[in-house]
């Protein structure tokens, strides 16, 4: 009886913690940005290459969700992403030019036109 009523403390403890920490309910998307899904912004496109002036392969419009990241330039920082709050992935993805993949299409697309889902 005695260890039954610990290990109930102990998962009531453990969910209120889970429940009361600030990251839970802010932090959106999978511990790392390469196992999150994405909506698209802004209309944009994906391009053939990393450079902005590259040639433009696929439009990709507003509310376009299933986006996967591939790679990036710069890379991330995987701590800071999976202990980041929503804000801080955002503003993470802001400073990136990634492949990404969607629909079985592959190309680059600044991050900053996609948002976790």
């Amino acid at each position: 009886m005695k260890l039954e009523t610990r290990a109930l403390s102990c998962a009531l403890l453990l969910a209120a913690a889970m429940v009361l920490s600030p990251d839970a309910s802010m932090a959106k998307g999978a511990q790392s940005p390469y196992d999150s899904i994405y909506v698209v912004l802004k209309d944009t496109y994906l391009r053939a290459a990393p450079e902005e002036n590259s040639a433009r392969k696929y439009p990709l419009a507003k509310g376009t969700e299933g986006v996967m990241l591939r790679w990036c330039r710069g890379e991330f920082s995987f701590r800071d992403w999976a202990y980041g709050t929503l804000s801080q992935r955002r503003k993470m993805l802001k400073s990136r030019v990634c492949e990404v993949q969607i629909n079985g299409k592959v190309g680059f697309v600044d991050a900053k036109f996609l948002d976790l889902m």
